[in-house]
């Protein structure tokens, strides 16, 4: 295994400072000295700590690496080292003017100035992770060509997750009457993996724990990716304790460190990457770090120098270490080879104690503790499994000096240094979880969905359809071997379905395609960062098909900006002209920009009429004005008529600011409260015209409406719907409203409420035209009595309205729906085998009439 960069024995010692996560108070901060390592002693508690030196043929069978390299591979990757919880002024308190006057003061730490601290400690990768919201990423100082920015943010009110991967916000809704207190926080869970993102329970100490309670409800929440035990805005010693009691419980997860960094007047002790979370990737890529995460494959550090720490196991006794700390392995019995080891590697760890613990953990004490004597030193321990099915092996270093977090007992003699993931090993089968709380029976009702793509274990997901002439065309984004592919299958009038066809060639950063299609026609369209994500620049690409979808041509680059062009949209214009929209921030701020090909010499900007933008001023970190037009769609009317509708925040008093700063003489308001977005539409009345300037289809200022969809019906009227949620951080479920054009989309009805279920949530709705006529809506719903996400359906009279909600689908968790001509397809996680470390998300498709 690669390790990361070598001590330079250079470590800061933290002085009282003034800031803490939460609140400000006088907090030592955790960094001391990283110093060498060496020829070590060791004591053990039981046996010998050298490794065994027998000659017994070695009798255990390894049956599996769960989610590691398989048995008799050593793992192949190189650590990466990171932060996973760093916050800046998009956080209603993330800089300390704000937050020690509650909202009332400029603020001082803008987006650039975090990343470039992340920079500066050599990261190499780093997320923005604020408060309740995605805004960060549509700010234009997003961007770094020194580390890789992972998307994410801080999700939920109570108990805080992080998310990382995520494509826009977690909406933390309320629970229905009745439900047991962590619902919400489990369907926000099911959300995240549904994206391909990423679940760490963020400080459990504060959310999930307490040393004289146990676990609360939340502590039952089951498909934590990662848990923080290296926080230092809280008490390290707490959270481990509760890392160590899931893991006796059966959950499998890795650990986390935490800057949790708000304050610049703190980076000299508590700077973006202190402490550090190393995580062991296949590859140097976004996709590669979380699928780093999601295999627990983490080690952690009080800083980028050390000391740093790593875990392998050999458990049949072969000679090949197949495990690193995260990984599960799956034995045939307890009784290991006794040439069955443990190697602990320990870099910048002189003067420290390093403590390899088995299950049950710190309460029966070391295995064995070693003092090294070196820089660099390695010792291994015979692997033991006793007393248990379901073992697991970790390792801590320790040493005097300041607390290791803010609320850390100063007093105690060893505090946490660095910490790594454990290696799992169970007899026969991996560890299944022992909630206090179980889930409910999952529905296993047969809805008659049928499997289009994706393999178990994978994600598959945003796909789209195209019917034609009783022929089905989907595409979707596939996550394989570190790389997001965009393929194609295509299901005949007889239902058989296609090989699978990689559109996107050999990119691995292919994401987000849609799909349209005429007689023989096929066109994809999708963003592409091609391989290059430092920094994020992704472009609009498509390709055609002429022979049905059989083979594409090689794809055109659409967007021609230097900003990042994401979120693309499709349509035809005459049968032959493909109309394509996309949000891009070239200019800034994020606009939406169409094209129709064949016909337009360049893309048009569509929304920056009446926008206004500012830089801001120097003195405060929030005063710049960015409004962002997000994820357009597109609706055409006889094939010339087209209207493309959005998201929009310009309206907000302070656009992509969680809260606001008030008025001199008034008081602080909004918290992390969301901006109020509305839905923007332009219209094109004829190829040969021009695109109108935005109107508003939403109309609303205290709510937030976001991700439109749109469709047009046999008699012109144009049907715009979105999910709405009131101006409120967490706590608060989404509706869907819709809204109806019948002047071409000039002016739009006031909005109508879409299969209200005030206790549940209604999201990321997508409309439709049936073969009859009829206008349909589908979206993903949480009012199933499983807790699951569902698809629902509802359709349009023009006389009396909406119908009722009618469920869709039933097996799993259903998500983020398409539709066209009556046939839904839909991403699922209903092939999974476990409730935990199961990243299967395939894409299912039913017919709807």
């Amino acid at each position: 295994m690669e390790t990361p960069r070598e001590s330079n024995g250079s470590g800061r010692t933290a002085e009282s400072a003034d800031l803490t996560r939460r609140r400000f108070v006088v907090a030592a901060g955790a960094a001391v000295a990283a110093v060498g390592i060496g020829a070590g002693t060791a004591e053990a508690a039981t046996g010998s700590a050298a490794k065994a030196t027998d000659t017994v043929k070695a009798a255990t069978t390894v049956t599996g690496v769960v989610n590691g390299s398989g048995a008799g591979k050593a793992p192949k990757g190189k650590w990466l080292a990171g932060d996973t919880h760093v916050h800046d002024d998009h956080s209603s308190d993330g800089s300390g003017p704000r937050q020690t006057s509650h909202q009332a003061l400029p603020g001082n730490l803008p987006v650039g100035d975090q990343i470039g601290q992340g920079e500066s400690a050599g990261l190499d990768f780093m997320p923005l992770t604020d408060h309740r919201t995605y805004d960060q990423v549509w700010d234009p100082q997003w961007k770094s060509s020194k580390l890789l920015l992972l998307p994410g943010e801080e999700a939920n009110g109570s108990p805080h997750a992080i998310v990382l991967g995520n494509v826009d916000v977690i909406v933390d809704g309320a629970n229905p009457p009745g439900s047991a207190s962590f619902r919400h926080v489990q369907q926000s869970v099911w959300d995240a993996h549904a994206q391909g993102a990423v679940w760490s329970q963020a400080h459990p100490d504060d959310g999930e724990y307490t040393r004289a309670d146990g676990p609360n409800d939340n502590a039952s929440v089951q498909g934590a990716n990662l848990v923080e035990v290296l926080n230092v805005a809280s008490d390290p010693d707490v959270e481990v304790e509760y890392a160590e009691n899931r893991w006796n419980a059966g959950f499998r997860f890795g650990v986390a460190a935490a800057s949790d960094c708000h304050f610049r007047e703190l980076w000299d002790v508590d700077s973006p990457g202190e402490p550090t979370t190393h995580v062991y990737a296949a590859d140097r890529s976004v996709l590669g770090i979380l699928d780093g995460f999601r295999s627990g494959r983490t080690t952690l550090s009080q800083n980028t120098a050390g000391p740093f720490v790593t875990i392998e196991a050999d458990v049949d006794g072969d000679g090949v270490f197949e495990a690193v700390g995260g990984d599960e392995v799956v034995v045939a019995d307890r009784k290991l080879s006794k040439k069955a080891t443990l190697r602990v590697k320990v870099k910048g760890g002189k003067g420290t104690s390093v403590l390899v613990y088995a299950a049950p953990g710190r309460s029966a004490g070391p295995v064995v503790t070693f003092r090294p004597q070196r820089t660099n030193e390695t010792f291994e321990v015979p692997l033991v499994l006793k007393g248990t099915d379901h073992g697991w092996y970790r390792v801590e270093v320790r040493s005097p000096g300041s607390a290791s977090g803010s609320e850390a007992d100063p007093n105690l003699p060893d505090q946490l240094r660095a910490a790594t993931s454990p290696i799992f090993v169970s007899v026969g089968a991996p560890a299944d979880p022992r909630p206090e709380i179980a889930l409910p029976a999952a529905d296993i009702t047969d809805d008659r969905a049928t499997l289009i793509t994706g393999d178990l274990g994978t994600f598959t997901g945003f796909s789209d359809v195209a019917v034609v002439g009783g022929v089905t065309h989907v595409v979707a984004e596939l996550h394989e071997n570190q790389a997001s592919k965009v393929v194609y299958r295509r299901l005949d009038a007889k239902g058989r379905l296609t090989k699978s066809v990689t559109v996107s060639g050999r990119s691995a950063t292919a994401r987000f395609p849609r799909i349209v299609a005429t007689g023989k026609d096929v066109w994809v369209v999708w963003q592409d960062e091609r391989g290059k994500e430092q920094p994020h620049r992704p472009v609009v690409l498509l390709a055609h098909s002429p022979d049905g979808g059989d083979s594409f041509k090689a794809p055109d680059q659409i967007s021609k900006g230097k900003g990042r062009a994401i979120n693309p949209a499709l349509a035809l214009i005459e049968d032959k002209h493909p109309l394509v929209a996309w949000s891009d921030n070239s200019q800034g701020a994020f606009d939406v920009y169409a094209q129709i090909i064949g016909v337009d010499k360049a893309a048009m900007n569509l929304s920056t009429a009446g926008k206004a933008t500012s830089p801001g001023v120097p003195t405060d970190a929030r005063s710049p004005r960015h409004p962002a037009s997000l994820f357009p769609v597109i609706a055409v009317q006889d094939g010339k008529h087209a209207v493309i509708s959005w998201q929009d925040d310009r309206y907000d008093p302070d656009p992509l600011w969680t809260g606001h700063t008030p008025p001199a003489g008034q008081p602080a308001s909004g918290g992390t409260d969301p901006d109020n977005w509305q839905i923007l539409a332009s219209v094109r009345k004829a190829p040969n015209r021009t695109w109108s300037n935005p109107v508003q289809v939403s109309k609303v200022t205290d709510r937030a409406d976001r991700h439109p969809g749109l469709t047009v019906d046999e008699d012109g009227t144009f049907v715009a719907i979105w999910q709405s949620g009131a101006l409120q951080s967490s706590g608060a479920n989404l509706g869907l409203r819709a809204a109806r054009s019948t002047d071409g989309g000039t002016t739009w009805t006031a909005c109508e409420q879409v299969a209200p279920a005030p206790d549940a949530m209604s999201q990321l709705a997508k409309l439709a035209v049936d073969p009859d006529g009829t206008v349909r809506a589908v979206w993903y719903d949480s009012r199933s009595t499983d807790w699951r996400w569902k698809i629902f359906t509802a359709t349009l009279d023009p006389k009396t309205g909406w119908t009722p909600a009618t469920q869709v689908s039933h097996q799993g968790n259903n998500t983020w729906p398409a539709l066209h001509q009556g046939v839904v397809v839909f991403t699922s996680d209903r092939g999974a085998k476990r409730t935990q470390r199961d990243a299967t998300q395939q894409v299912f498709l039913t017919k709807l009439v």
